[in-house]
């Protein structure tokens, strides 16, 4: 329990700004049991710097009997409790049409947040779990092989589902039962966040009277599955091929009663590099793109890798430079884009088979686009159930 971080719950000044008497004290009043074994009275909060100062001990001290709904609750308002965290609840809000009228305008975020959760606790971990998902870059994707697609009710339906068979699953890896299913639409994509536990950890702990101890705990792991109704992708942030296999089975199961419905096999091709005259398009929402990094492997005994870098190597990589790139296969790319929408260039980088990493919130759609115009998508489905390369331009 020693290892849990509180960004803005565990911040002086954050728990100094907020106001503990009207908003505070109301979160923390079912708890209060706990709360006085540690000499704090909930129905007695100030704004004084002492309270704050007290309440900063518990949060940053958290013991092995603080409740767990008191825990999720922190855990959720942690993470909305600034300026970021207040846009996200009001488009949220906005976009499920709750009025939110009520609420003074002279509110700071830490309170808002608060005062939305008294009101709303259903719209604050909306946005919590929409942040855990957003904050994922790296995804597995894996191509459906017909065009039958799905739609949010669907999925939502077989939720209960996906979790009789991924909690056992998880269970029989050393990591609980508990599997708990988050879905919700963002625009062509259908989001899912898995909450599981992860294995047992345990570190050791030294106490005031420098006595050596230990101490135990399961944290909790997330995971993100994205459906894409338009292609029929599907794409699994997941730490372990185990994992990412576990959840194409389920998925495919559940979803279109076939667990090899998902198959594993090529979703980019970076052999386009080499066709296409040493040029890239460049797409509605970009400025400029640049190819700064390629891995090319040659299939010999010695199993051959080079590895380059460069300011743009889009003419080297086409055969119009002075290295001969010609021979190897090319598994890696990194690409650095700028954006319309302005700020720094950002960074896409393509591995194979199955791998396009980058910002999917800001860029996604872009991106996509790109990697499109580019005849970088590596396989369509025919309606045989097979793959096909597509070929470049």
């Amino acid at each position: 329990m020693s290892q849990l971080r509180f960004r803005n719950f565990g911040n002086l000044s954050f728990l100094q700004s907020v106001d503990k008497p009207q908003f505070l004290s109301r979160l923390l009043a079912e708890h209060s049991a706990y709360f006085e074994r540690h000499g704090i009275d909930v129905g007695a909060l100030t704004n004084g710097d002492a309270c704050a100062r007290r309440l900063l001990e518990v949060f940053t001290q958290p013991d092995d009997a603080m409740p767990g709904t008191l825990l999720q609750a922190i855990h959720l308002l942690d993470a909305l409790a600034d300026e970021a965290g207040h846009e996200r609840i009001l488009e949220e809000a906005r976009r499920c049409s709750v009025d939110l009228g009520a609420m003074p305008d002279d509110l700071c975020p830490g309170d808002f947040a608060l005062a939305v959760w008294l009101e709303h606790p259903w719209l604050v971990r909306v946005c919590r779990e929409k942040t855990v998902c957003q904050s994922f870059k790296r995804y597995y994707e894996f191509r459906s092989p017909d065009g039958r697609r799905l739609d949010l009710s669907t999925v939502k339906a077989k939720i209960g589902e996906l979790q009789e068979i991924l909690g056992p699953w998880f269970d029989s890896r050393q990591r609980t039962p508990t599997c708990e299913v988050f879905v919700y639409e963002e625009g062509t994509e259908i989001r899912c966040l898995v909450t599981h536990g992860a294995l047992y950890r345990t570190d050791g702990t030294i106490t005031a009277k420098l006595q050596r101890e230990r101490i135990g705990y399961r944290p909790q792991r997330h995971d993100s599955i994205i459906y894409d109704t338009d292609s029929g992708i599907l794409k699994i942030h997941a730490q372990f091929a185990t994992e990412r296999m576990a959840y194409r089975e389920a998925f495919g199961r559940v979803l279109f009663e076939d667990p090899a419905y998902f198959p594993e096999g090529p979703t980019y091709t970076l052999e386009c590099l080499r066709t296409n005259g040493g040029s890239l398009a460049v797409v509605a929402g970009m400025r400029s793109v640049r190819l700064t990094e390629v891995w090319i492997e040659s299939h010999t005994d010695k199993c051959r890798q080079q590895i380059l870098k460069g300011v743009d190597l889009t003419e080297m990589v086409a055969g119009r430079g002075p290295i001969d790139l010609a021979g190897g296969e090319i598994v890696r790319a990194g690409f650095s884009i700028g954006y319309s929408s302005g700020g720094r260039a950002r960074r896409l980088e393509v591995c194979l088979p199955n791998v396009a990493d980058h910002d999917r919130d800001r860029d996604g759609t872009v991106v996509e686009a790109f990697l499109r115009a580019n005849h970088f998508i590596a396989t369509e489905p025919d309606g045989d159930g097979s793959g096909r390369l597509v070929a470049a331009a």
